[in-house]
């Protein structure tokens, strides 16, 4: 059963809808169009525009995202989606796929000759496994890989050896707790808590055999049957028109103290190596998903770039 997009005057976005507790949808009309007519937008643009925000990332700052993807693309709609830090990683598989399914009925729902043109945006880890998680949630519903153009990774994917990772896992989630707790509580004892937490959990996982969150998002993304190879996409006539031109984008710093820059070209040259069109753009000076704030002509551009490269004859 499809989810129903319901109304509500409760969205932290204004213009959008509220279609599930995290996820919200911008339909275009013509002030968006008017808004961006002194702007040097991309054609073609994308029909759909998924914005996965990092975890506990506040709306305020997801908007201004939002807000350059309605400069560039005024005609495309936007699917925002939410995180939390302790959902996304913790949450098992099914459930995480559930949550998605509101994206899939809202994105892929109605019948079209082609498939619509879509780009994919993640930011940090939990926007990753969202955004994995909705290319679940298509497999599931449709028996077929997510369509899209582009699929862009803001400060992410982080790596997957827990001992070099759990400094920086127990960093974000004391930083996105920040802001629910009294400022007395100092940081340092927020981050030791989430620090034991994470070894006590580890060990949990690794009794039940469970697989990390992060470390299936990592995988999936480089999986033929969630994304497929461009080059074997065109052999197969039922995905050929819509993959092989489809391509990827690396943002990310070598300042990021939560998602290591080495983790993020390793992901991207293992890309590139299994098949998938991979773009980089490194970032100086900027933080973990700050290189918009810092660079936001760079930033854009290079969003442009490689949505131009997506369709061009020589992709």
């Amino acid at each position: 059963m499809g989810h129903a997009t319901t109304p509500t005057n409760n969205s932290p976005f204004p213009g959008f809808t509220k279609i599930s507790d995290q996820i919200y949808i911008h339909h275009p009309d013509r002030d968006d169009d008017n808004a961006a007519t002194n702007v040097d937008h991309v054609e073609p643009h994308p029909d759909k525009v998924i914005i996965y925000g990092w975890g506990d990332g506040h709306p305020r700052n997801v908007s201004k995202y939002i807000e350059g993807y309605r400069a560039l693309f005024p005609r495309a709609i936007i699917i925002a989606v939410l995180a939390t830090t302790f959902k996304a990683a913790y949450q098992p598989l099914h459930e995480r796929t559930e949550g998605m399914m509101p994206v899939i009925d809202a994105a892929f729902s109605e019948k079209q000759k082609q498939p619509p043109r879509v780009l994919l945006h993640a930011m940090s880890n939990a926007g990753g496994i969202n955004m994995a998680s909705t290319l679940n949630a298509h497999l599931a519903r449709h028996g077929t890989p997510l369509p899209h153009r582009v699929m862009v990774m803001d400060s992410s994917p982080g790596g997957v050896v827990f001992h070099q990772q759990v400094g920086r896992w127990s960093r974000a989630m004391a930083i996105g707790m920040r802001r629910s707790l009294p400022r007395w509580v100092p940081h340092a004892m927020l981050q030791a808590v989430f620090y034991v937490f994470l070894w006590v959990n580890r060990l949990w996982e690794f009794i039940l055999r469970r697989h990390h969150a992060g470390a299936w998002s990592r995988e999936a993304v480089n999986r033929h049957e969630m994304v497929p190879v461009p080059a074997l996409a065109v052999k197969d006539n039922k995905i050929a028109d819509e993959y092989h031109r489809s391509r990827r984008l690396y943002l990310y710093s070598k300042e990021d103290d939560i998602i290591g820059w080495e983790d993020v070209e390793e992901h991207a040259e293992y890309a590139s190596k299994l098949g998938y069109h991979a773009d980089t753009e490194v970032f100086e000076g900027s933080g973990h998903v700050d290189h918009m704030r810092h660079h936001p002509q760079k930033y854009w551009e290079s969003i442009a770039k490689t949505w131009r490269k997506a369709h061009s004859d020589d992709a």
